[in-house]
């Protein structure tokens, strides 16, 4: 299962929310090693008890979310510009 809210005030461009929809399709499908994901856990930085991720979606922007194996549970943290 998988929130992506597509309004937000900080993402004005929709192709972005095409890709990061796109990526999590692969999530689902193949999981975290999927080679064009490039998803990497941040060390040591938790939420509710469950590991941070990280992908990119352009040079431009990040997404960060959690991603619970046990409960097949997606959560969308973020969606930025990366400095």
């Amino acid at each position: 299962m998988m929130l992506i809210k597509k309004n937000s005030k900080q993402v004005k461009d929709q192709r972005v929310f095409k890709v990061v929809e796109r990526k999590f399709k692969f999530l689902k499908v193949v999981g975290l090693n999927y080679p064009s994901l490039n998803a990497k856990p941040l060390n040591n930085v938790y939420h509710e008890g469950v590991d941070v991720w990280e992908f990119y979606i352009s040079k431009k922007w990040r997404c960060l979310f959690t991603y619970d194996q046990s409960q097949k549970l997606i959560r969308v943290l973020k969606i930025s510009n990366h400095l």
